[in-house]
């Protein structure tokens, strides 16, 4: 399993699209501070506090994210039979599956902070500190606490996507709709049918992400949304697992 993941993370770490993807997003990060201190300079009073703490309200894209930083591991192997080869090969099923969706994770965790890190650093350098800095920073960790196991929960459910449909395009539009579909779904039949559907709502991926920003410091909602990470990543690890066993590759 080692020499495998060795090999996965060398293949991820030595793509342009790695790079390319995050250099994409640091330049807008960039922009945006840089926009902010343009503001400032004609009258305009966004602080530390402001431009930082907007991260609390864009920890949803994160989700979106896992398709790309899925794609960087996963990467086409059906349309180019890589997959086909390994199998091929020798190699374990399990072997196969656990170690994407283990570099998968780390991949993203890795560019996340990388990510992170950059636009705070941005924020403290060129916007000027007011009296909240402290709680900010507060704000900021809780959020990303709440949202770290949504996140791995949605990259397991990306891997599974992608090693059970032969289109990596079909499984992007799906994951898309499990994303922004169903819960807008769910909350128009507990609005309209019954309020049982609530319930269904609470362990969607996206509501934690939804809840966080107006209940900083809740321990009940940081609680529910690992429960809710932990569990999509278990069941769709396993569902991933059981069908790729006996899905045939042609």
């Amino acid at each position: 399993m080692i020499n495998y993941m060795r090999a996965e993370f060398y293949k991820a770490f030595h793509r342009k699209y790695t790079y390319g993807f995050l250099l994409v997003v640091l330049l807008c990060e960039a922009l945006l501070v840089a926009g902010w201190a343009f503001t400032n300079a004609n009258g305009n009073d966004v602080d530390f506090a402001s431009g930082a703490g907007i991260l609390c309200l864009m920890m949803g894209v994160g989700l979106y994210c896992t398709l790309l930083t899925g794609d960087m591991v996963f990467s086409d192997q059906y349309k180019f039979n890589t997959l086909k080869n390994e199998v091929s090969y020798g190699l374990p099923r399990a072997r196969i599956y656990l170690g994407k969706l283990i570099v998968s994770c780390v991949t993203a965790l890795v560019l996340c902070v990388i990510i992170l890190c950059a636009y705070v650093g941005m924020c403290w350098v060129v916007l000027p500190h007011g009296t909240g800095v402290a709680e900010t920073m507060r704000q900021i960790g809780y959020c990303i606490l709440v949202a770290l196991p949504v996140w791995l929960g949605a990259q397991a459910l990306v891997l599974m996507f992608y090693f059970l449909l032969k289109s990596s395009t079909v499984a992007a539009f799906i994951f898309m709709g499990v994303i922004i579909a169903v819960p807008e779904i769910i909350k128009l039949l507990s609005a309209l049918v019954n309020p049982i559907f609530q319930y269904v709502y609470m362990v969607l991926l996206t509501t934690p992400l939804d809840l966080a920003p107006n209940n900083f410091g809740d321990m009940g909602l940081l609680g529910l949304s690992w429960a809710v990470g932990a569990g999509w990543f278990a069941a769709t690890t396993l569902v991933g697992l059981i069908f790729f066993r006996k899905r045939e590759i042609s």
